[in-house]
């Protein structure tokens, strides 16, 4: 079984206090402060098991506990590998048992995100209000901030498309002649309603590569739900998902979104007490793969079109620290023709966004954001490659409200450009 907050005792007391966390906390580095940092969090979650401090009843400590990235770092710099981030979601759900959710955290969670549907609605609202003036009106009548951190955080969303990329799976989908791989493709949220360009070219590569694609009906993967302590509705989702991709035979389930990775790989350890879902849940976890690590891992063809550019590379927290998938990316990149790849220093520090942090603490997240854009300004790149939707909103964002040249964009982006590039090539010389 998972443990709950109460029984982590024994993980809590291996914080010896070193400080080996102060180098690599970027909640730290942004504001200064011992509890912003795994350290300070680790004393007050102690001191809350002590008796001396009430987690559910004191809004300042809530605030520490919910201001982490939940990014890892701190994990993988810890010599007595204090799972901290870990420790964080347990108090979370600890709160949440005693305290309920905030009613915009709750209706986002089981009212939105837990629904495709009305996930689907909301992302048509907000494609009307980009296209119909209502955003131009918002902006210049001084509404948006009225709306403090939402309204600020505003800014973030991309410009949403006209049709989920659910809807086009049927012109999408083409099975390859000779296929040489099955897999399943999980559509996360973001990538069915915000970024369907992402999920278009995820798919024709893998096509191009003769691996035969299924989409399975699928809901939230329940990162999300985790990450603010709601247990119940994670478990839930889980369970709709694994029955979901269980009526398939294939060898992976593959997703483009490092998080969505991560939180159906975490399946296995959720669920693994439950005796009809946990082994369902042992069998999903070990077949879960990044897009990219999979297409490393069976070989993917290297007959491309050049794509003349500059590139660096943002590991997304989920995939670097949670997937250990660090290098199957640049290997991607560094095998385009034409692509001049340059690291970027601190390339797996988070980048602010951590899901919808960069909403619920707008001001924070800018902080950390602005390390990463004058990271990614040195390196002269034009493009800003990622693996994680969310990631790639934060990114652009960035982009944006510094005034960088660049553009945000997937892994799966650019190698499906050059797999179209060696297209247009074939058909020219043919003509």
């Amino acid at each position: 079984m998972v443990k709950t907050f109460r029984q982590r005792e024994e993980d809590i007391v291996r914080c010896n206090r070193c400080g080996f966390c102060e180098e690599v906390c970027p909640t730290y580095k942004a504001t200064g402060e011992e509890f912003s940092l795994a350290r300070g969090r680790n004393r007050l979650m102690r001191q809350s098991m002590e008796g001396k401090l009430d987690l559910t009843k004191e809004p300042e400590i809530n605030q520490h506990i919910y201001s982490c990235l939940l990014c890892g770092a701190c994990v993988a710099a810890c010599p007595s590998s204090v799972i901290t981030d870990t420790m964080i979601k347990s108090a979370r759900a600890e709160i949440t048992r005693a305290k309920g959710q905030p009613f915009p955290i709750r209706m986002a969670l089981r009212g939105v995100l837990a629904n495709q549907r009305r996930l689907t609605l909301g992302a048509k609202v907000l494609r009307f209000y980009q296209r119909s003036g209502a955003r131009w009106l918002a902006r210049h009548i001084g509404f948006l901030n009225l709306m403090g951190s939402l309204g600020k955080a505003e800014g973030l969303l991309p410009a949403i498309p006209e049709k989920t990329l659910r809807v086009q799976l049927s012109q999408l989908l083409k099975k390859p002649m000779k296929p040489r791989h099955k897999v399943a493709y999980f559509a996360g949220c973001m990538i069915n309603n915000f970024f369907t360009a992402v999920g278009e070219a995820t798919l024709r590569v893998y096509q191009e590569n003769d691996i035969e694609v299924v989409v399975p009906a699928s809901n939230c993967c329940g990162i999300p739900h985790e990450a603010y302590g709601d247990i119940e509705m994670q478990i839930k989702l889980a369970k709709e998902n694994l029955d979901a991709f269980s009526r398939y035979e294939v060898e992976a389930i593959v997703t483009d979104c490092a998080s969505c990775a991560h939180g159906l790989h975490s399946y296995a350890e959720l669920l693994q007490d439950d005796p009809h879902y946990g082994p369902l849940a042992a069998q999903l976890a070990a077949k879960v793969k990044d897009a990219s690590q999979y297409l490393v891992e069976i070989g993917f063809k290297k007959e491309m079109g050049p794509v003349n550019a500059t590139v660096t590379y943002h590991d997304p927290c989920h995939a670097a620290r949670g997937l250990k998938v660090k290098e199957q990316p640049r290997e991607i990149l560094k095998s385009i023709p034409g692509v001049k790849f340059v690291e970027m220093n601190e390339s797996d520090w988070c980048c602010g966004g951590a899901g919808s942090y960069n909403v619920t603490h707008y001001e924070l997240s800018h902080k950390i954001l602005a390390r990463k854009m004058d990271n990614f300004k040195k390196t002269g790149a034009e493009y800003l490659a990622t693996s994680c939707p969310a990631c790639l909103m934060q990114l652009a964002h960035g982009l944006d409200v510094y005034h960088l040249s660049g553009k945000a964009i997937h892994v799966m982006q650019i190698l499906d450009q050059a797999y179209q590039n060696r297209a247009v090539r074939s058909k020219a010389k043919a003509g």
